[in-house]
């Protein structure tokens, strides 16, 4: 896109980092994004957080008719980034997402936040879950008696919840317990505090 996204827009691009020689994308990032890309122990890692931050550049960069390079950020208060509002004002709001071999990048004219996982199974689920989920959502998961159903329910609650809490832009800071999502069909909140309400402000995709 040429022009930044309308409130009513959302624009969503996934990829899949590749391997081998990542030096060609040195031109995209920032200084401060390269020291952070070689501090990564492993390349697949080291792969995704480079084309999370090169390719975000790269669909920015026409919307703010500047070069990929030149794009400069800042953080929110909670430490959400967004764009320089003195240099580029605050007509794109976007955020990012990578795991090894998934990168996702959410681009909106109104606050977005997006999530990927590397799904993995995780013998302390239920442990996690007390700690992470709200009480609707922990009933939810000890109802479900078969593994799978469980850990596939898990990873819905904890996909949803990230990109709720980086779409409000207050991350962990945020209460976990003070909003809940629907167990099964299209993602929806059941509840939320005042705060961030009422339900139906928000919008929710999800792919297994």
């Amino acid at each position: 896109m040429n022009s930044p996204p309308r409130a009513s827009d959302l624009i969503l691009w996934f990829g899949a980092p590749g391997t081998g020689d990542w030096s060609n994308l040195h031109n995209y990032l920032s200084e401060d994004e390269r020291a952070r890309a070689s501090s990564f122990r492993f390349e697949v890692d080291r792969w995704s957080f480079v084309a999370a931050h090169a390719g975000l550049r790269v669909l920015l960069a026409p919307m703010m008719a500047c070069a990929p390079h030149a794009l400069r950020f800042a953080t929110g208060a909670n430490g959400k980034p967004c764009l320089d509002r003195d240099r580029h004002g605050a007509a794109v709001q976007f955020n990012i997402s990578h795991a090894r071999g998934c990168v996702a990048i959410a681009m909106a004219g109104c606050p977005v936040g997006v999530d990927v996982e590397q799904r993995r199974a995780l013998p302390d689920l239920m442990a996690v879950a007390q700690t992470a989920f709200a009480r609707e959502e922990r009933d939810a998961l000890a109802a479900c008696s078969e593994p799978a159903a469980r850990e596939a329910l898990f990873y819905r609650y904890w996909t949803l919840g990230e990109a709720f809490i980086k779409a409000t832009g207050e991350g962990i800071a945020q209460d976990l317990n003070s909003f809940a999502f629907t167990d099964e069909g299209s993602p929806m909140l059941i509840r939320v505090s005042a705060d961030w309400g009422p339900v139906e402000r928000w919008r929710f995709f999800c792919e297994p």
